[in-house]
C-alpha cells in the first residue's frame, strides 16, 4: 500500500450496481471500496465494465467474487479451492483495478482456520495481490467465540496463518450513547496498533456510516471523530459500514446513498471530511508509526493518561475538554504529535507546552509546515498565549504536529 487507502462494504448483488456507482463512490471520497457480489450465473463481462470505470476515475476495488469467500467455500477442500480460485483469477485478477479479492468476515473459532487457509491461497497465487479479511472486534467476553484468551494471540495467529498483507476489523461500539463504547473502541484500536507494529503490517479500521441496531446515525462531526481517532491509533486504511443501502432491512437507516441509488445529507458530510482527510493528513501518516498514545483527561480502552516526556510536557484546555495526544516517529525518527479533540458537539483552545529546546510547526494544506503559536483575537475574546502551541479546535478534529530540535 502507498496511499492511506479508504472504503466501503458492498453487500448487493452485482445485477442491482447502478449505472453511476464508480463515479458516486469517488466523489464519496472512496480510493478502495468493495464492489457488488459477482456470483454464479453473473456475466464476467459486467464485472469487467464496473471494473473499468473504477480504473479510469484511479480506484482500485476489493473484488466481491462470492465464488471464492470463505463463507462459500467454508467446506472446500484446498485442491478444489485453488481450482475455484484460478477460474476468478483468469477472469479478473490482471485487471488494473483489483487490489484483491475479498476472503470473508468475522470467523468464528469454528471457522477460522478456514478463513486463514483461504487468505494463505490467495496470497500464494497471486502474490500481487491483497486478500480482504475482516476479523472480530474483541470484547470481555468474545474469547470462547475467538477460541484465544485474548485478543493479541488471535490477531498473530491471523497473521501467520493467513500470510496476511493487512489486518483487519469493525467496531462500532463509539457510535453507542455518550462513552459507554469507548474502551471496547480504543482497545481494539490499540490492539491493532499493537499487532499492526509486530508484524510489520497495515490495519484498516471499519468505521460507521449507518445507524443500525444501538448505533445512532453519524453525523458530520462524527465522521470526523471517528476518522481522527482510528488515524491517530495509527491506521493506515479505513473502511465503512456501509455507503449504499440497497434493500436494507431492521431499522439501518440514513445512508451515505440510500436504496434508490440517491445521495443523501450524509453523502456530503462523509465525501468532505474523507476528502479533507486525504489532502491534509493522509499522506504523511502512511510514512510515519504510531508508538504510543494517551488521554489528557480520560483514558480508555487500556491507553493512559498523558505523561511528561523529554519534550512535551503538558496538554491542556480551558474547557476540560479530553484530549488524545498520539505519538509518531518517521523514518528519519523524526518525532510528530497528533492530537484530536475528543469532543464531538464542542470546540477547544488546544494547548500544548514543550521543552525549551524543540519547536512544534502545525501541518497546514498543501503540505506546508506553519510556525506554532498563540491566538490574538482583536475583539478580545483570547489573549496572546505563553504556552508553545494554541489552537482551536473543532468537534473531533485532529491535528498533526512536528517537532524540530532547537
Amino acid at each position: 500500500m502507498t496511499r492511506f487507502e479508504i472504503g466501503c462494504w458492498t453487500y448487493f448483488p452485482l445485477a442491482r450496481a447502478w449505472k453511476e456507482l464508480a463515479r458516486d463512490y469517488h466523489d464519496l471520497g472512496l480510493t478502495n471500496p468493495m464492489t457488488p457480489a459477482f456470483r454464479d450465473g453473473d456475466d464476467p463481462a459486467d464485472m469487467l465494465r464496473l471494473l473499468d470505470q473504477f480504473h479510469a476515475l484511479d480506484m482500485q476495488v476489493i473484488l466481491y467474487d462470492d465464488r471464492v469467500s470463505a463463507h462459500t467455500c467454508v467446506n472446500t477442500d484446498e485442491q478444489a479451492y485453488r481450482v475455484l480460485f484460478r477460474r476468478s483469477l483468469e477472469q479478473f485478477g490482471s485487471h488494473p483495478a483489483v487490489m484483491g479479492f475479498y476472503v470473508g468476515d468475522e470467523p468464528d473459532a469454528a471457522a477460522a482456520s478456514q478463513f486463514f487457509r483461504i487468505a494463505r491461497i490467495q496470497r500464494e497465487m497471486a502474490p500481487q495481490l491483497m486478500p480482504f479479511l475482516n476479523l472480530l472486534p474483541w470484547f470481555d467476553w468474545i474469547g470462547e467465540r475467538l477460541g484465544a484468551p485474548a485478543y493479541g494471540p488471535y490477531l498473530d495467529r491471523a497473521v501467520t496463518e493467513g500470510n496476511l498483507r493487512q489486518i483487519g476489523y469493525d467496531c462500532y461500539t463509539q457510535m453507542w450513547e455518550g462513552d459507554t463504547g469507548y474502551d471496547v473502541y480504543f482497545n481494539n484500536l490499540r490492539e491493532m496498533r499493537d499487532a499492526s507494529n509486530r508484524h510489520g503490517i497495515p490495519f484498516c479500521s471499519t468505521l460507521l456510516c449507518t445507524g443500525h441496531y444501538d448505533y445512532a446515525c453519524p453525523d458530520q462531526d462524527d465522521f470526523r471523530w471517528q476518522i481522527s481517532t482510528a488515524a491517530a491509533l495509527g491506521a493506515k486504511a479505513i473502511t465503512y459500514f456501509y455507503a449504499a443501502g440497497i434493500e436494507p432491512s431492521d431499522n439501518y437507516r440514513h445512508f451515505p446513498i440510500n436504496t434508490f441509488g440517491q445521495r443523501t445529507e450524509a453523502f456530503g458530510w462523509l465525501a468532505e471530511e474523507n476528502k479533507v482527510f486525504r489532502a491534509r493528513f493522509s499522506n504523511l501518516l502512511m510514512q510515519l508509526t504510531c508508538e504510543k498514545s494517551a488521554f489528557t483527561l480520560k483514558a480508555y480502552g487500556g491507553l493512559g493518561l498523558l505523561e511528561p516526556d523529554d519534550t512535551l510536557y503538558t496538554a491542556h484546555n480551558s474547557k476540560g475538554i479530553n484530549m488524545l495526544i498520539s505519538t509518531f516517529t518517521g523514518p528519519d525518527r523524526t518525532r510528530y504529535r497528533v492530537v484530536v479533540n475528543l469532543d464531538r458537539k464542542r470546540n477547544v483552545e488546544a494547548r500544548l507546552n514543550f521543552f525549551p529546546h524543540v519547536k512544534a510547526e502545525k501541518l497546514g494544506w498543501n503540505n506546508v509546515w506553519e510556525p506554532c503559536r498563540g491566538y490574538e483575537d482583536p475583539v478580545g475574546a483570547l489573549s496572546g498565549s505563553e504556552d508553545s502551541v494554541a489552537m482551536w479546535m473543532g468537534p473531533g478534529q485532529m491535528e498533526i504536529l512536528r517537532e524540530i530540535p532547537l
